[in-house]
């Protein structure tokens, strides 16, 4: 196994001591060591990996170091654009090392949106040009392909990929987030099904919030059945409910998370000057990517009503307490115009949640099944 304390140590003896990134839980337990051991102008978590790859280089052009850029394997969809215009050797010539988790790899198990990805995450580097190296649990090899990736990426001053399947790393402990806010994020999930009527339409970000969406719906008797879970697409799933908005006569909740929002932050305006009445955006926040390790996000440090207001939402509704929720529920929820909401909650979740049967294609036939019913 790779400890990653050898491995961060590794890296400072080469000089590499700036790490930025979106997290991955395949690289969690790197990244929760870098997040206790370096200082914050060194490590910085990213709303998306493009922007990881912009600051990545201006770190470089005002140090001349190398620095690290971590994602998971889905994110080289966010990535392609300032690799190949920026990155490039034939562009700005930038030396960096990229960390990629390797979730889908061909012949392990993993969840539905993983798995092209997983496929092609070795062709798509080959067709890109980014040299790389796939790293197992041999320590030792680990270092010397991590050596060999340093020397090709400061020769010829190019991105170097450094390709990590599950369980390389040894364990290092979570970061427990402490929060002062008492609501939790299923409770809040579940009273907003209560207190419904049963023929709006539902959309979930991916992560946790879709998973206890579908948990609470079904002990609700499936009260909801017309709803869209979106697995994968991580930052784009309030734009799916914005496309079902402009063709739906009826209320359109979009279940957010902050991680998710903050990824494409530019979309609110879209939003905000396109959707219809009866367009609810609920953000809850609990100020972490909790689906992939727990690390923090910057999302308790802004002000996302005030942000979405000045986006052009007419409504926005902060909520911390449990009394500001029930009063959100009984009056505002029932408000038939576009509406902004933030909900901040604590990290407190169960271990035992469970995951929506049935496949992606098959949610997207019964939601468009569900919504071509006649009324």
């Amino acid at each position: 196994m790779i400890r990653p304390e050898q491995l961060y140590n590794h890296l400072q003896q080469h000089g590499v001591d700036f790490y930025t990134g979106v997290p991955d839980s395949l690289l969690k337990d790197f990244l929760t060591y870098v997040q206790i051991h370096a200082s914050a102008d060194k490590h910085i978590i990213t709303a998306n990996e493009g922007l990881a790859m912009g600051l990545a280089a201006g770190y470089h052009f005002s140090t001349g170091k190398l620095p690290v850029v971590y994602l998971q394997n889905s994110g080289l969809g966010n990535i392609i654009n300032p690799l190949t215009s920026l990155a490039d050797k034939e562009m700005y010539a930038v030396p960096m090392l990229m960390m990629i988790g390797w979730r889908g790899r061909p012949g392990v198990k993993d969840e539905p949106q993983h798995h092209k990805m997983g496929r092609i995450t070795v062709a798509l580097l080959e067709a890109l040009e980014v040299p790389y190296f796939i790293i197992d649990e041999d320590e030792k090899a680990c270092f010397e392909k991590m050596d060999e990736a340093i020397s090709i990426a400061t020769n010829g001053q190019m991105p170097v990929a450094l390709i990590f399947p599950e369980n390389v790393f040894e364990a290092v402990p979570a970061i427990r987030q402490e929060s002062k806010y008492s609501l939790e994020r299923e409770m809040v999930i579940k009273e907003i099904i209560e207190h419904l009527t049963g023929t709006e339409t539902v959309i979930c970000t991916t992560g946790k919030i879709g998973r206890e969406f579908y948990a609470m719906n079904v002990l609700a008797g499936n009260k909801i059945t017309k709803y869209l879970l979106c697995a994968g697409a991580m930052g784009h799933a309030n734009h799916i409910a914005l496309g079902i908005n402009l063709s739906s006569e009826e209320k359109v909740i979009m279940l957010d998370g902050d991680g998710a929002l903050l990824m494409h932050l530019g979309g609110l305006s879209t939003i905000a000057h396109h959707s219809k009445a009866g367009f609810v955006h609920v953000v809850i926040n609990n100020g972490c990517h909790e689906s992939v390790g727990g690390q923090p996000t910057e999302a308790f440090l802004s002000d996302l009503c005030g942000i979405a207001a000045a986006s052009g939402y007419a409504s926005t509704t902060g909520i911390n307490t449990n009394n500001e929720l029930q009063q959100w529920l009984t009056d505002g929820l029932q408000n038939g115009g576009k509406q902004f909401v933030e909900i901040r909650v604590n990290t407190m979740g169960r271990k035992d949640l469970g995951r929506p049967t049935g496949t992606p294609a098959e949610w997207k036939n019964n939601f468009s099944t569900a919504n071509q019913t006649p009324k």
